[in-house]
Formats: C-alpha cells, sequence, structure tokens
C-alpha cells in the first residue's frame, strides 16, 4: 500500500482511468502494487482516503486488513 505505484492505481481506478502508458515495461513488482492498488480502490468505499500527509491512514489499513482477510 505504501507503493507509489499501488497509490497510482487506486487513483485511476477510481477516476475510471485506463492502464497507464507504459505499464508493459514497469519491472514486475510495480505492476503488481498498480493492480493490487486498482483492486484494492473497487473494494473500498471511495469516501475511504489511502494517504494523508504522506502516510497510510488507519482507516484505509482497517478496510484493507477487513477485505483481504479472506484473500490472502
Amino acid at each position: 500500500m505504501a507503493s507509489p505505484e499501488f497509490a497510482l492505481g487506486v487513483a485511476d481506478a477510481r477516476a475510471g482511468r485506463p492502464y497507464r502508458d507504459g505499464y508493459q515495461i514497469w519491472r514486475t513488482d510495480a505492476q503488481w502494487n498498480y493492480e493490487r492498488g486498482r483492486q484494492w480502490a473497487r473494494l473500498v468505499p471511495a469516501s475511504v482516503v489511502l494517504k494523508r500527509n504522506g502516510k497510510i491512514t488507519r482507516e484505509a489499513a482497517e478496510w484493507s486488513r477487513h477485505q483481504f482477510k479472506d484473500i490472502l
């Protein structure tokens, strides 16, 4: 959740944007983090802010634990 690519995935999914230009040439970890961000954005209400002042919010972390406990 802390990676820049995760945050980009969240922002793009919430805005209804397609994949970023150059996604195909990103390193594998960056692609996975971006994908996780897009999925997180679909599972968590848009009112939940991912980061504030550069740090993951408590609410975002709680939603992640709640939503992904059965997946991970």
